[in-house]
């Protein structure tokens, strides 16, 4: 088991089996579904990231890539084509070691009704506001260039930031564990289920309690 200290001062600990047991938990929450959506978790001095081109639901230990901190590859895997992405979100979070990037139908159809900027779902439960509201949503870019990147990873520089929107695309989301990141998801997923199932016009929680609530 390889141990990496968190911002506390404690201890996050995380092994590839764990890894695969996360990225199971997400298919089996219909967070993804074939071969998308993708993950990289902080580990000491290495980054463990899917591999490219294989579903979720069927990676095994002896499939999961590793990078150095250099960003060398250290295994035959080849790593998630949103490689950059996670690692410069990683690089700018010290307190962060998970992300997470999802592709749910709702998550996604919910992305395609509005508009990008810095506040997307509206605050319509207790725990997405407690978890993600404001949630920023950023324009349409293809997966995998250094465009969605280096803007991902700017819109989570903030160290308040726990996700983001990409729109017609999925989610990112980040956490010191991966419980931390699943939480996060799955707030946003149900906000999401929401606004589809109501056509946008679910009642939101009054301005005047947000504040209570976060």
């Amino acid at each position: 088991m390889v141990k990496a200290k968190d911002d506390r001062g404690g201890h996050w600990a995380c092994c590839k089996e764990d890894f695969c047991r996360f990225c199971h938990r997400l298919y089996d929450r219909h967070l993804v579904s074939g071969v998308g959506g993708n993950v990289a978790a902080r580990v000491a001095d290495e980054v463990f990231l899917t591999p490219s081109g294989y579903s979720l639901r069927d990676v095994q230990p002896h499939m999961v890539a590793v990078l150095s901190k250099k960003r060398k590859a250290l295994g035959a895997m080849p790593p998630t084509k949103d490689a950059n992405m996670h690692l410069n979100v990683l690089r700018t979070r010290a307190d962060v070691n998970v992300v997470c990037h999802v592709h749910g139908a709702f998550i996604i159809a919910a992305s395609a009704l509005m508009e990008p900027g810095s506040n997307s779902l509206p605050p319509v439960t207790p725990g997405f506001v407690r978890f993600a509201y404001p949630l920023p949503m950023i324009p349409f870019m293809v997966p995998g260039t250094e465009e969605l990147a280096q803007t991902v990873a700017n819109v989570l520089s903030n160290k308040g930031s726990r996700a983001v929107l990409l729109q017609n695309h999925g989610l990112v989301t980040i956490g010191k564990d991966f419980e931390e990141a699943l939480n996060i998801a799955e707030e946003i997923d149900e906000a999401a289920r929401i606004m589809v199932l109501t056509a946008g016009k679910a009642r939101t929680i009054p301005i005047e309690n947000l504040d209570e609530i976060g």
